[in-house]
C-alpha cells in the first residue's frame, strides 16, 4: 500500500499542481543559504518548490522526480529547468554537485537509509539537507474536520510537525544535529478548490471511485455549513527541518 500511495499522485498531477500549497517563502530562505546555491529539488513532483525557489531568485535548481506524469507538469510549467527521472535512493547527479538538497512532503516515502547515503553523496561537505511538510492547518477547527474527511491525519504531517520535527538521520549518515522551524501563512481559495484539494491526498487517491466522490460531497457540505462565504481564507503551515552534511 505504501508503494501504491507513493505512486498515486500522477493520476491527479494537474490538480496537485493547481491546488497543493507551495512551501512558505520564509522556509525556503531559511533552508537555502544563498540565491547562488546549487539546489536539488528531490521528489520534485510538479515543481511547486522549484517555482517557489525561482520566485526567490534561486535559479540553479535541478529537479529529480520518478513519476512521469508529475515530471511532465513540472517541465511544462517550469520551462528551462533541468528535470530528471530518478529517486531519492538513486539520484542521477555526480558526487558533491549541489549545495542544498530539498525534499518537500516526501521524506516519509523514502527508504531513509539508502536515501541518506545518496543525498550525502551528491551534497558537498557543509551542504544543507532541508525537509519540508506543507499542509492546511488543523489548529483551525473546520480545517481539522475537513482533513478528517480526507483521512489526512493518517499521513502524519501535522503530527510530525507538532512533535517538533525531531527527525534522526540513519545511523552512520554524515549529517549533524538538525534543527526545525514552523512557518505559517494563509491564502484565499475558492471553496470548490478547497474541497478538491482533498482529492490530491494519497489517502483519497487510492480509494475506489465511489468513495472518492463521497469525500468530495462531504467536503463541499462541510464548507457550505462551516465557512459559507467564497472565497475561503485557508491557513497553511510549513514545517521545516535542516541538517548539514559533515
Amino acid at each position: 500500500m505504501t508503494t501504491e500511495r507513493a505512486r498515486s499522485f500522477g493520476a491527479a498531477a494537474d490538480d496537485y499542481d493547481r491546488l497543493r500549497p507551495a512551501p512558505a517563502a520564509e522556509a525556503l530562505r531559511w533552508l537555502v543559504p544563498s540565491p547562488q546555491s546549487r539546489v536539488l529539488d528531490l521528489a520534485a513532483g510538479t515543481g511547486l518548490v522549484t517555482r517557489a525557489l525561482a520566485a526567490e531568485g534561486v535559479h540553479g535548481v535541478v529537479a529529480v522526480e520518478p513519476d512521469d506524469a508529475m515530471r511532465a507538469v513540472l517541465t511544462a510549467r517550469s520551462p528551462g529547468v533541468r528535470a530528471l527521472a530518478g529517486t531519492a535512493e538513486d539520484i542521477p547527479l555526480p558526487d558533491g554537485s549541489v549545495d542544498v538538497v530539498l525534499a518537500a512532503s516526501a521524506w516519509h516515502w523514502f527508504d531513509a537509509e539508502r536515501a541518506a547515503t545518496e543525498i550525502a553523496r551528491v551534497l558537498r561537505p557543509g551542504g544543507v539537507l532541508g525537509l519540508m511538510w506543507s499542509y492546511s492547518d488543523p489548529d483551525t477547527d473546520w480545517v481539522a474536520d475537513l482533513r478528517r474527511i480526507g483521512r489526512a491525519e493518517a499521513q502524519g504531517s501535522a503530527s510530525l510537525v507538532r512533535s517538533g520535527l525531531s527527525l534522526e538521520m540513519p545511523a552512520g549518515a554524515p549529517f549533524g544535529t538538525g534543527e526545525s522551524r514552523v512557518f505559517r501563512r494563509s491564502a484565499w481559495m475558492a471553496a470548490q478548490d478547497v474541497a478538491a484539494m482533498l482529492g490530491t491526498y494519497s489517502s483519497v487517491l487510492t480509494l475506489p471511485a465511489a468513495e472518492r466522490r463521497d469525500v468530495q460531497r462531504r467536503a463541499r457540505a462541510l464548507l457550505t455549513e462551516r465557512v459559507g462565504n467564497d472565497p475561503v481564507r485557508v491557513p497553511f503551515v510549513t514545517g521545516a527541518f535542516r541538517t548539514l552534511r559533515s
